[in-house]
This record gives C-alpha cells, sequence and structure tokens, in this order.
C-alpha cells in the first residue's frame, strides 16, 4: 500500500487509491511468488524469444500499424518481365518496414507496442 501512498498538496490529507493497484496473474505460478514492482507491469507476450524481458529507462512507441513486410494493396498488379526487377520490388517492400523501424530508434524508442504484427 505505500506504493500507491499519495498526498493531497492543499489538505495535506493522505490517500490509499487502492484501485491503482493492478493484479497480474501467471498461470503456473504460485502466490509466493508473488512480488510488489515499482513500476509499471504489462501483461503482454513477446513476439521472439530474444526480446529482453525487462527495460529500464524505457521510451515507449505505442503503435497502431502494421511493422510487417509492407505488401502491395489487394487488386494491384505489376507486371514484370525482368526477374531483377521483381527482386528489386520486393527489396523495396522490405526496405519500407525498415524505415518506419528506423524512424522510431531515431526519435529515441527502445520498446515498440503495436496492436498489430512484427516480423
Amino acid at each position: 500500500i505505500q506504493s500507491v501512498k499519495t498526498e493531497d498538496i492543499f489538505t495535506g490529507k493522505f490517500k490509499y487509491p487502492v484501485k491503482a493497484i493492478n493484479v497480474l496473474k501467471a498461470h503456473g505460478k504460485s502466490a509466493r511468488e508473488s512480488c510488489l514492482l515499482n513500476g509499471y507491469a504489462l501483461n503482454l507476450g513477446r513476439a521472439a524469444q530474444g526480446m529482453p524481458k525487462s527495460v529500464k529507462n524505457a521510451k515507449i512507441a505505442c503503435l497502431d500499424m502494421n511493422l510487417q513486410k509492407n505488401r502491395m494493396m489487394m487488386g494491384v498488379q505489376v507486371l514484370v518481365s525482368d526477374p531483377k526487377e521483381l527482386e528489386k520490388i520486393r527489396e523495396r517492400e522490405f526496405d519500407i518496414t525498415k524505415e518506419r523501424i528506423q524512424k522510431m530508434l531515431d526519435a529515441g524508442a527502445n520498446v515498440i507496442l503495436t496492436t498489430k504484427g512484427i516480423d
């Protein structure tokens, strides 16, 4: 309860907003393994096993867009006579996603949360 203790600066009274405490449940864990985190915890999954489980001093980018390889829209047809041109188109599709990610990194984000997919 000490972690949610707040003081009203006008009255000097202390408040304990219990609704500010969230309990995250993990399957297969016991109540003895519970701990209080000084910060914020997200009950999400990682897209890959190589991703870190915790990040200190996180700068979070919240996205509602797809970070998968950008493909052409449905109904778009490209007639290619040379296989090298087809490879250039595929490389450009991949580069678009790389450019989006690089812009987020340049802005200082070190954690990316998205509602869509990640490659």
